[in-house]
């Protein structure tokens, strides 16, 4: 008898949140036994990856989203909250962080990157690792200034630390004597990444991961060429297609990365991008009128039952889920897939915005 309504439960709240996404992707599934929940962008000048910054003070991730054109967002990098006492009561970054490549909003605590690195875009929307390390005190192996004379030609950028991949190398034992306990103990780790041909960017969480192993992990398991650790604190946040997925403790941060589609961008930038080919992703199953109104019915119906046991059995029907969607039954299925794949991430939204 539970097992039915938990067969019910799932097939009705579809009906809530059933729509496709042609130019990015929600990936939520076991990855090599490791929970990833993980935004998939590709580059193909239908969307765009940005930075979006508070400057002295901090903003929400929510206020830095729709500062953009909001749609769906990630929370970027460190920084210094004012409840941590060496702070001094004040909320602010260390971080080379630029959001518009005009300089009209812009955040630099000071022009050395020093051992970080830089993620950006340039003006033709390549993704770009760079670093001008200025501080000669630093280590002998973090000297490595890639692409040092490019910082000022990005046009959207955050810098972060450690670096995981650099031009498809684990780098991270160039960072073992900065990397503190939280770092070498696994847990939910961040990340943002682009592929070896520079088409796609991965960005957001893997669980029960140390730093470490994280470049290995990315490099396998998304193709990532280059990969730089973001913020898996208290200040993590997500945001999908309009939809907060993620909010923890503190909601104070000081910058995010945002995903644009074609139009907010040009609005933003007042750039009209060139003609490419969008991305296709194939033929995706399309929810029916009837199979949404039949759903509609049956909601309404479980109401008591979804109130009653949501927060009791939520882990529970994200656990089995994640399983089921690459399940070889469930693969072969485009509408069951579909639908499975549509509701485990609605299962994360905490509101709308």
């Amino acid at each position: 008898m539970y097992q039915k309504y938990i067969i019910w439960f799932i097939i009705v709240v579809i009906w809530l949140f059933s729509s496709t996404f042609a130019y990015k992707e929600l990936i939520i599934q076991n990855i090599d036994r490791k929970p990833v929940r993980v935004i998939k962008v590709i580059l193909d000048w239908q969307h765009f990856v940005i930075s979006s910054v508070a400057w002295d003070w901090w903003a929400t991730l929510q206020e830095l989203t729709k500062k953009v054109g909001w749609d769906s967002a990630v929370n970027g990098t460190f920084f210094c909250p004012d409840d941590y006492s060496s702070c001094g009561g004040i909320t602010h970054t260390n971080s080379e962080r630029v959001y518009l490549w005009d300089w009209e909003s812009w955040s630099r605590y000071r022009p050395d990157t020093s051992i970080r690195m830089v993620f950006g875009f340039d003006k033709y929307w390549v993704p770009s690792f760079v670093q001008n390390n200025l501080w000669e005190m630093h280590d002998l192996w973090l000297w490595i200034k890639p692409d040092q004379d490019k910082l000022e030609s990005l046009h959207f950028w955050i810098w972060g630390f450690p670096t995981l991949l650099l031009e498809w190398e684990d780098v991270v034992v160039w960072y073992t004597n900065y990397l503190d306990t939280k770092m070498n103990t696994a847990g939910n780790k961040t990340f943002i990444c682009s592929t070896k041909d520079n088409s796609t960017i991965y960005m957001w969480v893997v669980w029960w991961l140390n730093i470490p192993q994280m470049p290995a992990f990315l490099k396998k398991n998304f193709d990532c060429r280059n990969a730089l650790n973001l913020d898996a604190g208290e200040s993590i946040g997500m945001i999908y297609s309009g939809f907060v997925l993620d909010q923890w403790r503190r909601t104070r941060i000081m910058d995010a990365f945002v995903i644009l589609d074609r139009d907010q961008y040009t609005k933003l930038t007042g750039i009209i991008p060139p003609n490419k080919t969008p991305y296709n992703p194939g033929e995706q199953y399309q929810l029916t009128d009837k199979d949404q109104q039949k759903i509609k019915n049956i909601y309404n119906a479980l109401q008591p039952f979804i109130i009653k046991n949501w927060s009791k059995q939520k882990r529970s029907f994200i656990s089995l889920l994640r399983s089921a969607v690459t399940a070889p039954k469930v693969l072969s299925n485009p509408q069951q897939h579909a639908l499975i794949k549509d509701l485990l991430w609605r299962f994360f939204v905490i509101w709308e915005l």
